[in-house]
């Protein structure tokens, strides 16, 4: 009996399927009978009853509603390449870049630049002078003599790609590769991909499908109830983020992505350009993909711009709104943080440091400063430090607090730490979990 019943479900389920088919295959039946009537009775007839589609059709079209279903059909005298490459939607909730062994962006380098998928390698099929080059001739002279030069720019940069980074891998190897909008560039590096044998999957839309998506999902960024970690410059406020995320806590370290520390000092040695306003957008949301609405975010307290990138507007909303602790540690403690962060300006970038100063004279006066620039020419690090810290970074921080962030001053529960001992922060992470984040299990 069971046999029986799987058998019928099989054949339910094949007819069902058929069924799917039944206006086109009834088509033919108006044409050719002499009434219309009967092709509108066919087709009530098997609407109802999809196992007689099955056996009316079944011995006289063969394998024809099978062809009906498929997808996409080629003539005989067409050569039919087989599904060989899968497709993936880059705005889906769903999508995950880590999933694949290699994101490609097949863009030009300033495009990949400007922003891309967060993970993704650039592998250009066309650099910035091939792609304008091609694309004057496209315009200006002729599209078909543009795609021949294009085809043979991209033929020999395919080789390069291939040789820089797949010669060592496995067959196995999941790469997706994607362009601007899901066109000629990187469908031919998918193609010749395919060839190989790799698992390939292709992106339809491309990368303006994808900024589509980011800032869909960033006009939703204030469902979030956001935990701010407040405090003046020097109390290793990203320090106690970083032990809240290794704890397991949702956390955004907005400084960290936008390559910035927040202040006048604040770019980072050896990498001093910070990322596009797209690229920030994309790893705030790249990040925050992953994240558990009900569950908080902590962020470090912040202006809404860092440095020349702007905090999304609903971000910054949410977290005006949230929850304040504000870590305070000994100035003894502020100093040292300060110099073991900031020791390239004591070695190679001194003179950097100097401009960085110069930009303060309208605020503190010149007195102010020369008087910082003689500290650093005697070598008064933790003089200078101290005294930068109190004339200027702590009445400037109160000041940026009153003015936009006033839940700070307001409502902020105070969080005293006497040093910034890995263990001492480890923690505090652990005891700001246990209040605000239950759900962590910490």
């Amino acid at each position: 009996r069971s046999t029986r019943q799987r058998v019928d479900r099989d054949a339910t389920r094949v007819a069902n399927s058929l069924a799917s088919s039944m206006r086109h295959m009834c088509s033919h039946a108006l044409r050719a009978s002499s009434t219309r009537g009967r092709a509108t009775s066919l087709v009530a007839h098997f609407a109802r009853k999809p196992e007689a589609f099955v056996r009316h059709w079944g011995h006289r079209a063969g394998p024809a509603p099978a062809r009906a279903q498929a997808k996409h059909t080629y003539p005989e005298d067409f050569l039919d390449l087989g599904p060989r490459i899968r497709t993936v939607t880059l705005d889906d909730d769903g999508f995950d870049a880590g999933a694949f062994d290699y994101v490609c962006d097949a863009r030009a380098p300033s495009e990949y630049e400007d922003d891309h998928v967060p993970g993704a390698i650039s592998t250009p099929v066309l650099d910035d002078e091939e792609r304008k080059r091609v694309g004057t001739i496209y315009k200006q002279v002729d599209p078909f003599e543009a795609k021949k030069l294009g085809a043979a720019l991209v033929a020999q940069n395919l080789s390069k790609i291939i040789d820089e980074n797949f010669m060592a891998c496995e067959k196995s190897t999941k790469i997706l590769v994607y362009c601007w909008r899901g066109g000629e560039r990187s469908l031919s590096l998918a193609h010749v991909l395919s060839r190989i044998g790799f698992d390939v999957h292709f992106a339809p839309g491309g990368y303006k499908r994808y900024r589509a998506g980011v800032l869909e999902w960033l006009r939703g960024m204030d469902q979030f109830s956001y935990h701010v970690v407040a405090g003046k410059t020097g109390c290793a406020k990203g320090k106690l983020l970083d032990a809240l995320e290794a704890a397991g806590a949702q956390v955004i370290d907005l400084e960290v992505m936008a390559n910035h520390r927040g202040s006048i000092l604040g770019e980072e040695p050896g990498a001093r350009e910070q990322p596009s306003q797209k690229l920030f957008d994309s790893r705030i949301a790249c990040k925050a993909r992953r994240f558990d609405p009900t569950r908080p975010v902590f962020v470090e307290g912040e202006s809404s711009m860092i440095g020349k990138v702007q905090v999304p507007s609903t971000m910054w909303s949410g977290m005006r709104r949230g929850a304040v602790t504000q870590l305070e540690i000994p100035m003894s403690e502020r100093v040292k943080w300060i110099r073991a962060g900031y020791q390239h300006f004591e070695t190679t970038e001194t003179d950097r440091l100097l401009e960085c100063i110069d930009v303060l004279v309208k605020r503190v006066g010149h007195e102010r400063v020369n008087a910082w620039k003689a500290l650093i020419a005697g070598g008064d690090w933790d003089a200078f430090v101290q005294d930068i810290l109190e004339e200027h970074y702590d009445s400037a921080y109160a000041a940026a607090a009153a003015r936009s962030r006033p839940q700070e001053v307001e409502n902020a529960k105070p969080l005293f730490l006497e040093n910034t001992s890995d263990e001492t922060y480890e923690r505090a992470a652990k005891e700001l979990m246990r209040v605000y984040d239950p759900k962590s299990g910490v």
